[in-house]
């Protein structure tokens, strides 16, 4: 890993948070509460909100104007603990060195379809909307002790922000059974980073540094949508994001790791391929199955022409969808996705979630159960931690949505 770009991960592992998390953004996979309860598979979600990150969906859509929206809220716990020594080296235990939780509003999106527009060809459609790609959010308290597990000072560290995508999206439909898809949007949004130290010895001066930062950009998306049959559809999708633009507004005195407080830059993020597929048997339950795949091409990431020594990430997603007796929706779903840096973070989430209709309205709900769990001394060459660093970090991330869609006659 280059020197630079070591400096951009020392500030994000420094005092907490995954990095590569930490850096691009807290991701919304699924900015539907529907899609989100089976698993995040927002790639094959048949709704306006789907329709915005796989634009091919405009050819399963129903005919009319379709609405939607949605949001939620994250709940965050993080224990962090350090092995514990004795006079003899010898380990006697584990010691509590930062115990954080939090929790925050999580805007999902607005969007709108449709299709059968009158003065256009049947075989085009039509979508817009706004969604929240990722958020930075993170809340960090520690005790500063000492060799002899002494009090010598507390330092905290608060990070908020969010993106916003605004997207337009059309789709061709040359056939009953193939559909083109095209989408792009803008990307703007703020990071804001507050650090502190203070320490109990009045003659030992604190540490503190503000960062303001600004984040604008692009996006383009492309998909393809084939229909085997009426109850089994193929999809594929390629995401292309340009780099995204950051002028920083920082007040106060830098710190070692705040090597770009001076500076506007540009930060890589990585293009993205997606396969999907979409089972309805047609039972009397009416179910659905969805699956997806996803490879992100993080290992071409640079700064400056320097390589950030990331790896090729992947994930899988997927969920399934039963119309109960009597007319609710019960979902479940599982999500799996690969680090670029270590085996060590990879993440899973569990899912679940319910349908229901009210007069012309759909309210859906879902939720999710992300754990993690992860030991310094098993992954090397995070810059901000020494070697053979006994830090062992645990976290959880729990996750509700609620949607609101509803359908209208052209």
């Amino acid at each position: 890993m280059s020197i630079i770009a070591a400096g951009m991960i020392s500030l994000l592992t420094l005092t907490g948070g995954l990095p590569e998390v930490m850096w691009l953004g807290d991701p919304v996979e699924a900015a539907s509460a529907a899609a989100h309860g089976m698993g995040d598979s927002q790639f094959m979600q048949q709704s306006p909100l789907g329709i915005l990150n796989n634009p091919a969906l405009l050819g399963i859509s129903a005919e009319g104007l379709g609405l939607e929206l949605s949001a939620g809220t994250e709940f965050f716990v993080e224990k962090r603990t350090r092995l514990v020594y004795d006079s003899f080296e010898s380990s006697i235990g584990e010691s509590e060195i930062a115990f954080n939780k939090g929790i925050g509003f999580l805007p999902g999106g607005a969007a709108v379809s449709a299709r059968g527009i009158g003065g256009f060809p049947e075989s085009i459609a039509f979508a817009a909307g706004w969604r929240v790609p990722s958020t930075f959010g993170y809340e960090y308290g520690r005790i500063v002790r000492n060799a002899s597990y002494v009090k010598t000072g507390e330092e905290q560290l608060s990070v908020s922000g969010l993106l916003s995508e605004f997207d337009l999206a059309v789709a061709f439909m040359p056939t009953e059974r193939l559909t083109f898809g095209l989408s792009g949007g803008y990307i703007t949004g703020s990071r804001d980073v507050d650090w502190t130290v203070t320490h109990v010895d009045p003659s030992i001066e604190g540490e503190a540094s503000s960062r303001k930062e600004s984040i604008s950009g692009l996006v383009t998306r492309g998909s393809l949508l084939f229909a085997l049959s009426s109850r089994v559809y193929l999809g594929a999708g390629l995401e292309y994001p340009m780099a995204l633009s950051v002028s920083p507004d920082t007040t106060g005195d830098p710190v070692d790791w705040n090597t770009l407080s001076d500076q506007d830059y540009d930060l890589d993020r990585p293009m993205e391929v997606r396969l999907g597929a979409l089972y309805i048997p047609g039972n009397i339950l009416r179910s659905r199955v969805t699956g997806e795949f996803y490879w992100s091409n993080d290992g071409s990431l640079e700064f400056e022409e320097q390589s950030l020594g990331l790896s090729n990430s992947w994930g899988v997603r997927a969920g399934v969808e039963n119309t109960l007796p009597g007319g609710p929706v019960a979902r479940f779903g599982f999500s799996y996705d690969r680090s670029p840096i270590d085996s060590e973070l990879d993440r899973m989430g569990f899912t679940a979630g319910m349908g229901f209709a009210y007069d012309e309205w759909n309210i859906d709900l879902g939720a999710s159960f992300s754990p993690d769990r992860w030991k310094q001394t098993q992954i090397p060459g995070l810059p901000s931690f020494s070697a053979g660093d006994s830090l062992t970090v645990e976290e959880t991330a729990t996750r509700v949505m609620i949607s609101l869609s509803r359908s209208f006659d052209l």
